[in-house]
């Protein structure tokens, strides 16, 4: 007897870093919490960046790997850039982080 589960599409995961200014000025970056969003659109992104609760003056734009999400299973969709990314961050994410 042949089971099938059926998965639908509840939004997309993101994951990756977040490039920053620090209090007084330093570029630096930090792996962003995950987060959960609608769509894909580069406004919803942006509007989801995050510091991981760390605290800095701006967050400036991300490296984001982002993933279908079926009820918890995900799937990898695409890799996005938004904002403003230091040469520093793309180095840091292309040696520890990318796909």
């Amino acid at each position: 007897m042949d089971k099938t589960i059926t998965l639908h599409l509840t939004g997309y995961t993101v994951k990756g870093i977040a490039d920053l200014t620090l209090w007084g000025g330093d570029n630096a970056c930090i792996e962003m919490r995950p987060f959960l969003i609608p769509d894909t659109k580069h406004k919803t992104i942006l509007d989801n960046l995050n510091d991981n609760s760390f605290g800095v003056e701006a967050i400036n734009g991300g490296i984001c790997i982002i993933y279908e999400n079926y009820g918890g299973f995900l799937q990898y969709f695409k890799t996005v850039t938004v904002g403003k990314i230091s040469q520093q961050t793309t180095r840091y994410f292309e040696d520890n982080i990318g796909i």
